[in-house]
């Protein structure tokens, strides 16, 4: 006589098992089990796992890019995900000026050139929320931002830095300065912060390790002008000098690495040919921060990270495993008397570029372009405040 067959699915493991799976499991795929019962549905939303998940899946990165749909693509890979609509609040994308990553959420500020009105939001791209930010008083064209954390992010929720540049004249009109906004309470506090000596790179739009934030910045040190690490701590609410700068080329590109620490990729103009590539040390170590060169490449097929044309657009990179450098830029095609815009994902390791592929193709007279090609993104469920 036959035995009978057992019928088995994941949904009759028990609970610690599924959760243990669950951690181990890509965001994306979570979202996609969360109909299939109510117990995943409640397990995949619930806080305490988000959070957990996160810190156990923590290097699932992604480029995220804007044109006339949201595109995340795996640059290792090159796995591409569903393209979705841009959310409104984003629109039209031309307005899109920069964005900050932490957590899987994004930080995105748009302004209109003509109006000068600007919106700040937080995004998260993998659940499709997103909510503006109601200003204190009013953002404006000159605000940098950054967004971040406390000891306990879990308890607390995110933070939202702001501050302004006073090279630029719409800030004198702005009574407040420095200001930071709690998630938790959906409330501005302003800082006391004493006169900076020091200014933001223009072309640096910050980048968001631990729960901190970092930019390079120009300061003036005796009579010199040197460039340096500038961070802010959220947990102490205050700004920092963390270290200086190596020696700074004509492009230079902050990113985060491995985690809990900052790489910075530099190029020059003049000579493409040669790209150099630093890391600093653990940013939570009590020790010091410094920088120390990691690798370079030295190529004549390396591409111009940042092309030499108007409105090109800044490249977006992360150091990945074995020193190779994965980076989204944009560049011109000679092709008679065409010039098509292509944005290409390249793998680049010390001999040079060992993988390249075409993303997107446009005519350069169609193509305006955006201030920064992508950005770097890791999927996560974190549920906006």
């Amino acid at each position: 006589m036959a035995s009978p067959q057992r019928s088995w699915s994941l949904s009759s493991l028990p609970h610690d098992l599924i959760q243990e799976i669950f951690y181990r499991t890509p965001a994306e795929s979570l979202v996609r089990a969360k109909p299939t019962c109510k117990q995943w549905n409640a397990l995949i939303n619930n806080k305490k796992f988000i959070y957990e998940h996160l810190r156990r899946f923590p290097e699932q990165r992604r480029f995220l890019r804007i044109n006339e749909t949201v595109q995340i693509i795996e640059p290792v890979t090159r796995t591409r995900s569903a393209e979705t609509p841009i959310p409104h609040e984003l629109q039209p994308r031309e307005n899109i000026k920069a964005m900050v990553h932490c957590d899987g959420l994004m930080l995105c500020m748009c302004s209109d050139m003509e109006s000068r009105i600007v919106h700040l939001s937080l995004w998260n791209p993998l659940t499709r929320h997103i909510t503006l930010i109601q200003p204190s008083t009013r953002f404006t064209t000159s605000d940098y931002y950054g967004i971040g954390y406390g000891i306990n992010k879990y308890q607390d929720g995110y933070k939202i830095l702001r501050f302004s540049d006073r090279r630029y004249e719409d800030h004198y009109h702005c009574e407040v300065d420095y200001e930071i906004y709690y998630s938790k309470t959906s409330s501005w506090r302003t800082l006391d912060v004493a006169k900076v000596d020091w200014s933001i790179d223009t072309t640096c739009q910050g980048v968001s390790v631990m729960g901190n934030m970092y930019w390079l910045a120009d300061k003036v040190v005796q009579v010199d002008l040197e460039s340096i690490i500038i961070g802010f701590d959220f947990t102490v609410e205050t700004f920092v000098d963390v270290c200086f700068c190596p020696p700074i080329y004509d492009n230079n590109y902050l990113s985060c690495f491995e985690g809990d620490r900052l790489s910075l990729i530099q190029q020059d103009e003049e000579e493409p040919s040669l790209i150099e590539v630093w890391v600093s040390s653990k940013l939570a170590d009590d020790e010091d921060v410094s920088f120390a060169k990691y690798f370079s490449v030295v190529s004549a097929d390396l591409p111009w990270l940042l092309f030499d044309r108007d409105m090109a657009s800044h490249p977006v990179y992360y150091i990945a495993k074995n020193k190779r450098i994965m980076a989204w830029c944009e560049g011109v095609v000679v092709e008679g008397d065409r010039l098509p815009v292509c944005i290409t994902l390249y793998e680049i390791d010390e001999g040079g570029v060992r993988n390249q592929h075409v993303t997107e193709r446009h005519e350069e007279n169609d193509y305006a372009g955006t201030f920064l090609c992508g950005y770097v993104y890791v999927p996560s469920l974190i549920p906006l405040p």
